[in-house]
């Protein structure tokens, strides 16, 4: 009797997973079809809280490595740096927003060191000036990055966004984040357009 109210509750659980897998994964091929169909005819502010959502479901499919995370506040950090132009749409899109337990916060850097207490850190085409040195100094540490410019993912970035045919897609360096020891949701793999596995090019749609 024990042995079936176990199994029960067990297979309960998974239901109760699955069905969250299978809403992100919704969730997020619902973005990608009807939200970056507009996307690139908007203003860049709202080009922005488009990638933001973007960012938002990257942070909802990526698992970072035991001990990356702050266990004390259950925050989750999206840093940009100050001057970033599109710092703002970025906050009011996504500070505050709960991935699973943890709360999302941006956060703004002064200077490259304080990336050390970021889970996910973004760089625009406008901070091309800093990608080479910045991803070179990340290298190996459990830290998201994102950026759009054509050589994110060759200077070792881990999800480049991009227009393409007047929609936003992303590429995914499936290699950078294995040194990190972040693993990348396969149902996100999946949805790229490129992945880059340890040298090795897969193109997507």
């Amino acid at each position: 009797m024990q042995r079936t109210i176990n199994n029960s509750a067990r297979n309960a659980t998974e239901q109760s997973r699955v069905f969250v897998r299978v809403s992100v994964l919704l969730s997020i091929i619902l973005l990608i079809f009807v939200v970056t169909q507009f996307a690139s005819a908007q203003p860049a502010d709202e080009e922005y809280k488009v990638k933001a959502a973007f960012l938002f479901h990257f942070a909802q499919l990526v698992d970072w490595p035991a001990g990356a995370l702050n266990q004390g506040d259950q925050s989750l950090n999206l840093c940009v740096f100050d001057d970033e132009p599109r710092l703002l749409e970025l906050q009011g899109t996504l500070e505050g927003k709960l991935v699973a337990t943890r709360t999302l916060h941006v956060r703004s850097l002064s200077q490259p060191q304080g990336a050390q207490g970021c889970n996910i850190l973004f760089l625009s085409r406008d901070e091309a000036r800093r990608e080479g040195p910045m991803l070179k100094s990340l290298r190996g540490q459990p830290i998201l990055t994102v950026g759009e410019t054509e050589s994110f993912m060759a200077n070792g970035g881990m999800i480049r966004l991009h227009l393409e045919k007047d929609k936003i897609r992303f590429d995914i360096n499936a290699g950078a984040a294995d040194s990190s020891h972040l693993k990348i949701s396969s149902r996100l793999l999946l949805l790229a357009t490129t992945v880059i596995l340890g040298g090795a090019t897969d193109r997507g749609r």
